[in-house]
């Protein structure tokens, strides 16, 4: 009698087909879709509040042109026409990304115009990191199937919504860990540019102290807890070692459970005292919305669902 002997599979084989599940996970269309809406929504509004930026980039003397990132690839300012046709172009391609509409064209040039507008706006010396993240998640998702459910391209049957699936999955676990390394790179720079004056708190209340005098000179309101702060010294320590934690330990948020349930909340906490301390507020991590590629956020669509089901059988 004859048998066959299972061979077991080498521990390192195990372990690599748990880290390409894990990057590779499934997921709904409705979930990538609720995220450009809420992602391609902060981006679009920011055009619009960039208007200014653009007219004052035009008048810019060249002199003061230091090309970054993709800007690079210029080797002076572009004219003022072709500043006004990439906002035109932001202004048509982004209405499409926040719309799902003709989403093979719209979605990369939405992503692609935000990619050059942050480089060339970074070239002129003025370097705004909250600009970074959102461009990167843009490049993500207007690149990938984002439009498959919650769009027009959905509804004129371009595309149909489909099971889930880890082409949905990709975009969300990519966006999750770049927001998350752009926590550790700053933890990892304040160690590297302050050391131990960072973690005793000295840096923090200088930098806190800096900001209220700056103000104070240039005849502004100061933050509202800055006084607080800086005439406590007890605190400051704490504060500077709370907000390294958050930055240094976000990777762990990736896999989700208590951890995530306690840094997530902290993170929002650590840019409301920015804000409240030095009025320093990066908006699309402060509001959430660089950390929606962590949740199940399409739940909420089926929440309102629910409560207008509810609603209807109410008023039946």
């Amino acid at each position: 009698m004859t048998g066959t002997v299972r061979r077991r599979r080498p521990w390192a084989w195990i372990w690599v087909q748990r880290l390409d599940d894990w990057l590779l996970p499934t997921a709904p269309p409705e979930r990538l879709a609720v995220v450009r809406l809420a992602v391609g929504i902060y981006a679009y509004v920011n055009v619009f509040i960039s208007t200014g930026e653009f007219a004052r980039l035009v008048d810019r003397p060249a002199a003061e042109f230091e090309p970054v990132g993709v800007a690079t690839l210029l080797d002076a300012p572009v004219s003022a026409l072709v500043v006004w046709l990439a906002y035109a172009a932001s202004v048509v391609s982004g209405a499409g990304f926040v719309a799902g509409a003709a989403f093979r064209l719209s979605g990369p040039v939405f992503a692609l115009c935000n990619l050059a507008w942050a480089s060339y706006h970074a070239s002129w010396g003025q370097m705004l990191h909250f600009e970074h993240l959102v461009t990167l998640h843009l490049l993500v998702l207007g690149f990938s199937p984002a439009a498959v459910a919650l769009s027009v391209d959905a509804r004129w049957g371009r595309r149909s919504p489909g099971r889930p699936d880890l082409s949905y999955g990709w975009p969300l676990r990519v966006m999750a860990i770049m927001t998350v390394v752009t926590y550790v790179l700053a933890g990892v720079t304040k160690l590297r540019v302050s050391g131990w004056a960072w973690v005793d708190g000295t840096t923090l209340v200088n930098h806190i102290g800096y900001s209220a005098t700056r103000l104070d000179l240039l005849g502004e309101p100061r933050p509202p807890l800055a006084t607080f702060v800086v005439g406590q010294e007890w605190l400051s320590g704490p504060m500077a070692m709370g907000a390294l934690g958050v930055e240094l330990l976000a990777p762990l948020a990736l896999f989700g459970g208590w951890f995530r349930r306690v840094w997530v909340p902290s993170v929002l906490l650590f840019h409301l005292g920015t804000l409240t301390t030095m009025f320093v507020f990066f908006s699309f991590n402060g509001l959430g919305l660089a950390l929606l590629p962590l949740y199940r956020v399409e739940c909420l669509l089926e929440r309102r669902r629910w409560r207008g089901a509810m609603g209807r059988w109410r008023s039946g």
